[in-house]
């Protein structure tokens, strides 16, 4: 089996936010690895740290949030860590970053020509008009999209939905990126428009041999995507490993409890949820993140819960499923 050459390398990352309430723990202990030519895929709830795991990646955090522990590599290189913020010298030329609302990515006031040509002209300044101009159609091209100048000729409003999110992956791209962190970009679009984004990201990976991080809260658009899959929970990577792994045999309750309430047509009966939500953690939180919600959970979940298998393929639970999510209910005294 051949090894790709890793692109990104996330090791031990905590993030923290000072507030007036308290100070905040966002990301805790991540660790995070992307070859090239590979796609992971970071999943969970809203509010579970995702967001703040791919700014963090770009150097994009608010002003009363700060790196605390680990640090983030690209190509070896560190470029983000305590009191170390070099993002901005691979953002945008290195890295390419499609938010979810492509209205963050694109100016309403210019063309999209305009836009495309300033990228180019800010991270590839060797190429010539002529060769930007060649860039330019041919990356849109790669998007599927058919009228290349009349989409180059158009401001974003003029573009529908799918063609602004196409051209967002388009601005992203155009300077031959290492790295892709998608952060739920299919969200605001119809069923028909996220397949063909994700065969489009399919495409450009084998393609280009470029790495992507697919963040979504969306298992099935993950199944279909990702070499690989990364559960978030509580600002933690609680379970993480191949995808067909972790979503035909899933370690954590919380996983489990994830794929339990995907709806299915084959399923009768109501929808399945998890009780509860995300909770609040403090700098002084210990124990479990996801005990109170957890129908496993025993005195042992109240110390903190160390990382258990292999680095990418290993879960955080005290109590892990032996891969069958029917397995999921109460343990007994003695934690079995």
């Amino acid at each position: 089996m051949t090894v790709s050459p890793t692109v990104l390398e996330v090791d031990r990352l905590r993030v923290e936010a000072e507030t007036a309430a308290a100070d905040l723990v966002l990301v805790d202990g991540a660790d995070l690895r992307v070859g090239r030519g590979e796609i992971v895929g970071v999943v969970g709830e809203s509010g579970c740290g995702k967001s703040t795991l791919v700014r963090t990646l770009i150097g994009m955090l608010e002003s009363n949030v700060e790196v605390a522990d680990g640090e983030v590599r690209l190509g070896g290189e560190t470029v983000v860590a305590p009191g170390r913020d070099a993002s901005a010298k691979v953002r945008g030329s290195r890295v390419g970053t499609v938010f979810q609302d492509a209205a963050r990515s694109l100016d309403p006031l210019f063309k999209i020509r305009y836009q495309l040509r300033e990228v180019l002209a800010r991270h590839r300044p060797d190429l010539t008009g002529a060769q930007a101009a060649a860039k330019m159609a041919a990356v849109l091209g790669r998007m599927g999209i058919a009228e290349v100048e009349r989409v180059l000729d158009s401001h974003p409003h003029q573009l529908s939905g799918g063609l602004r999110q196409r051209v967002a992956i388009a601005l992203a791209v155009v300077t031959d990126p290492e790295l892709v962190l998608a952060d739920e970009c299919t969200t605001a679009l119809d069923v028909t428009t996220q397949a063909e984004v994700v065969s489009l990201f399919r495409d450009l990976v084998r393609d280009t041999g470029v790495g992507l991080v697919f963040v979504t809260h969306d298992l099935l658009l993950a199944s279909d995507l990702c070499d690989t899959i990364a559960v978030m929970y509580g600002g933690q990577i609680v379970e993480a490993g191949p995808t067909a792994r972790v979503l035909e045999a899933p370690r954590h309750p919380f996983t489990a409890g994830l794929l339990a309430s995907v709806p299915s047509w084959s399923t009768e009966g109501p929808l399945v949820g998890i009780p509860g939500s995300t909770p609040r953690v403090t700098t002084e939180f210990r124990g479990c993140r996801f005990a109170d919600r957890c129908g496993r959970a025993s005195a042992a979940c109240a110390d903190d819960v160390g990382w258990t298998g292999g680095r990418g393929d290993g879960v955080r639970c005290v109590h892990p499923l032996q891969g069958d999510p029917l397995l999921a209910g109460p343990i007994d005294k003695e934690g079995h």
